[in-house]
């Protein structure tokens, strides 16, 4: 076998890889699941947490949701506590920061059942406090599609205000993260010279008060001192954006059964620093 022989046998192999790579063939099937967002991430441990004591209670029954440091890609800013409406047979299970290799990652609040720290409805809680001297432009003629699924209902749109002008925010169908769970639109409402804004979400039947919060004004851009802020800047994130709108209707849990802060109706805050829990 000469040299010339081995050069030919190497050529043919060649040309039948490059034409094994070029050929057309049928493309693998696969299962078409459904794609998770990853939580918040930080480079490094929030500070110490401040004094954030509740604020007086609104209603009997309301659930004091705690304060915490989030990351808004540049700096940690703090997120203020607030009110939410009880959820029957469910008690608000507070988030904290775990720490990750070099990083932190957030461990996402919301509702779990009695006695357990696996949050069921991921979510986090805004007193947004929004409030204009400027009255809100008339509301717009919207045209609803045909609903897209059984057990779907209409969210009708709304102005939101930016901090120097209202946008609106289109009407779109939400399915409820748990059946027989009514939606209550976002609403503006007069007091005296001044127009407060009321965010809208989910809520038990015959009641107006929100158990699940729904942020569609999250994507409004809004600068750091307007109450939206920390929505904007984490509105990519499934807690603030999970309930509403396509895929992110149905509901996906994050599993983490490490120790948790959950209560009823408790200031109690926590985070974890260096792995490490710290009360306040």
């Amino acid at each position: 076998m000469t040299l010339r022989w081995w050069a030919c046998v190497v050529a043919g192999l060649a040309s039948q890889v490059a034409l094994g790579q070029t050929a057309p063939v049928a493309a693998p099937e696969y299962e078409d699941t459904e794609q998770v967002e990853a939580p918040p991430m930080a480079p490094d441990a929030p500070p110490e947490l401040p004094q954030d004591a509740p604020t007086p209670r609104p209603y009997a029954g309301a659930v004091w949701t705690s304060g915490h440091w989030f990351w808004d890609g540049a700096e940690w800013r703090f997120k203020p506590g607030a009110w939410i409406a009880p959820m029957p047979g469910y008690q608000f299970i507070n988030g904290y920061w775990r720490q990750e290799g070099d990083g932190y990652r957030w461990i996402s609040s919301g509702w779990a059942k009695p006695g357990s720290t696996e949050v069921e409805f991921p979510l986090d809680v805004v007193s947004e406090e929004v409030e204009t001297a400027q009255a809100p432009p008339p509301v717009q003629t919207e045209f609803q599609p045909p609903a897209p699924a059984p057990g779907t209902t209409w969210a009708p749109g709304y102005w939101y205000w930016s901090g120097n002008q209202y946008v609106w925010v289109e009407g779109t169908w939400v399915t409820p993260p748990q059946p027989g769970l009514v939606f209550v639109s976002p609403r503006w409402v007069q007091h005296g010279p001044s127009w407060t804004f009321v965010s809208g979400g989910w809520a038990t039947p015959g009641s107006f008060r929100v158990v699940i919060p729904v942020y569609r004004h999250a994507g409004i851009a809004v600068r750091w001192g307007h109450p939206g802020y920390f929505l904007y800047s984490w509105h990519r994130y499934p807690m603030v954006h999970r309930y509403y709108g396509g895929r992110h209707d149905s509901p996906r849990y994050w599993r983490d059964r490490g120790p948790r802060n959950s209560h009823p109706a408790s200031p109690v805050r926590e985070h974890r620093r260096g792995g490490g829990r710290r009360h306040h």
